[in-house]
């Protein structure tokens, strides 16, 4: 069996000291169940990074929205403080 290739799904089989290895037609091995579970446990760990990365992203921006909203309520508040005073802001530049 070692070395052979099956004629009709063209894969090969390969013995080695770890076990059999097979082996698509175009080269590549065939993953594992070990394998394929360690790459999967690996995305998971990638998705939960992205996750957690655009999480604080998300929160950055709520917080410039808010500091925004702040200033703007500010800047509203002396424009209605100038005009209690009788100045026209319009009229300042």
């Amino acid at each position: 069996m070692n070395g052979w290739v099956s004629p009709r799904l063209g894969i090969r089989f390969e013995l080695t000291s770890n076990g059999l290895e097979i082996y698509r037609p175009d080269g590549r091995k065939f993953l594992t169940p070990v394998e394929l579970d360690r790459l999967r446990e690996q995305e998971h760990q990638r998705a939960e990074r992205e996750h957690q990365r655009a999480e604080q992203e998300r929160q950055r921006a709520l917080e410039a929205i808010i500091q925004l909203e702040q200033e703007q309520r500010r800047y509203q508040d002396l424009i209605a403080r100038l005009r209690q005073q009788g100045i026209d802001p319009e009229q300042l530049s």
